[in-house]
């Protein structure tokens, strides 16, 4: 998790209108906190407010718990559900319907409880599947993932304010609120929570809902973690307007961490389909209308079923590919690996890293981008302010560069002034724009001498992407054309980035 700053904690702790925890909602916390409880002590806090008990009600009587038997009062209700259940049903439902009593202007209210009341069903429908986590639980942990974006946008209104959050991913999401705050709505949902006095394990899965193959994500909560990830992308796959493109992937994705088939994926859109009435009629509100439901079924079925079975073998290489990176990235910190100075990797682990990536790319057909980086008039910094100072502004572009790219990224020190990131999978649209936020990070960037001067920062980026459009021959070749593209910049005053195309040529 990255540490909040001294000045977004001030924020935080000043903001009047901060998402607040209901009456009911505690009285839910300090029972389930009990060492021991039982069932009078659960039927007296949710039956607190008849609406929440209603809602419980009509849960227990729901296809989701079909008995033979209804329940016609709480205590049955709580028998069907179990005393745990009821209590996190009952909290989910108390924040959802006190949080939407109060809609932030300029934000796009319905689409945020769209996705996540969309996150948790699947969460649940999920965690039914597997039975490695309680889907209450899950179910509590997917509908609250992104809450940390209600407090963003209230302490912090401009994060969002020249974007669609709604219509991108969450990596790019994550990545444009890092540039603005150096954290995203993850790290703020997890202050959040824990400012609530939330258990834990609810804190902890929020904290890491986009990042599960974190090293310190705890093991007591792995489990939650992964099935409250997966639930977020297959929410995209419903909710936003590129949902049907990303579902083979999602689908290799889902696959490689649950082993749950595309088959089978497209037989739980069913259950999600099914089930989308009474979760409109729970919490009060329209998720999809009968022609987009009647589009996600045959979207679903023609590309989990029908569409040729080489796609999800590609997708399926692609995502343990990457998972793979990401291990690798966490674990081979070795010596003759890292660059001292900065902590990224050194040329001769970019060079291997790159070699690979690029043989991978060419048998994938897939896209590979790498990122020239070249930190601007740094010769003179060294000379006006000495080599101290200039040795902490390498660390702290280095630090730069590793926030704003994914795990599965590489950073590496080129040589004196120079960084290359190398991005797999990644298109040069999607490149532009991590380039852009870089050029923005550093902008931001301070590093305040012994003497009392600072020396502010400025980046001149070069981009190049190996896909159908730019077929290099060798990694060499992508290579020079990033450094190609980064000569642009400069010569076009530095600060700024610049792709490579191939009129370059």
């Amino acid at each position: 998790m990255n540490e909040l700053s001294e000045e977004l904690l001030e924020q935080l702790g000043k903001c009047k209108n901060l998402p607040t925890l209901p009456k009911a909602a505690m009285r839910i916390i300090d029972v389930a906190q009990r060492p021991e409880i039982d069932m009078g002590m659960v039927a007296e806090a949710v039956s607190a407010d008849p609406a929440i008990a209603a809602k419980v009600m009509r849960i227990a009587n729901s296809a989701l718990y079909a008995r033979r038997r209804e329940s016609t009062n709480l205590r049955q209700a709580l028998i069907t559900l179990g005393l745990n259940a009821t209590l996190t049903l009952a909290l989910s439902f108390t924040l959802v319907t006190k949080l939407r009593q109060d809609p932030i202007k300029g934000f796009d209210f319905n689409e945020f409880w769209k996705r996540s009341i969309l996150a948790g069903s699947w969460a649940r429908i999920l965690a039914t599947e597997v039975e490695v986590v309680g889907a209450e639980e899950v179910f509590l942990v997917s509908l609250l993932q992104d809450i940390g974006m209600l407090a963003i946008d209230r302490v912090a209104p401009e994060v969002y304010a020249d974007i669609s959050p709604f219509s991108m991913d969450h990596d790019t999401l994550a990545q444009h609120e890092k540039s603005k705050l150096s954290v995203d709505h993850c790290d703020v949902g997890a202050w959040l929570l824990n400012d609530w006095n939330m258990p834990e394990v609810l804190v902890g899965a929020v904290q890491h809902s986009h990042d599960p193959s974190a090293a310190d994500v705890d093991e007591s909560y792995r489990d939650i973690v992964k099935i409250t990830a997966l639930s977020g992308l297959l929410a995209d796959s419903c909710a936003s307007p590129r949902g049907a493109e990303s579902m083979p992937a999602i689908a290799a994705h889902v696959k490689q961490q649950t082993g749950i088939s595309p088959e089978r994926l497209s037989d739980m859109y069913d259950i999600l389909i099914e089930q989308i009435p009474e979760a409109e009629s729970v919490f009060e509100m329209n998720l999809m209308e009968e022609d987009e439901l009647q589009t996600l079924m045959e979207t679903a079925h023609e590309t989990l079923l029908i569409r040729n079975l080489n796609v999800f073998s590609q997708a399926a290489e692609l995502v343990e590919r990457a998972e793979s990176l990401q291990e690798e990235n966490q674990v081979l910190k070795q010596e003759n690996s890292i660059d001292e100075l900065t902590g990224a990797y050194n040329r001769r682990h970019f060079e291997d890293a790159l070699n690979e990536e690029f043989e991978f790319a060419v048998k994938q057909n897939s896209s590979l981008s790498m990122i020239f980086v070249d930190i601007d008039y740094f010769k003179e910094a060294n000379d006006n302010y000495g080599h101290q100072a200039g040795d902490e502004v390498l660390k702290r572009v280095a630090d730069l560069l590793t926030e704003m790219v994914r795990s599965s990224d590489v950073v590496a020190r080129f040589g004196g002034d120079e960084f290359v990131v190398v991005l797999p999978g990644t298109d040069a649209e999607r490149t532009a724009l991590v380039a852009g936020r870089i050029v923005e990070g550093a902008r931001q960037l301070e590093v305040n001498t012994d003497d009392g001067r600072t020396v502010k920062v400025t980046l001149s980026l070069g981009t190049a992407t190996q896909d159908p459009a730019n077929n290099f021959k060798t990694s060499a070749g992508l290579i020079r054309a990033a450094d190609s593209a980064l000569y642009n910049s400069k010569r076009k005053g530095r600060d700024c980035h610049t792709s490579f195309t191939a009129e370059d040529v």
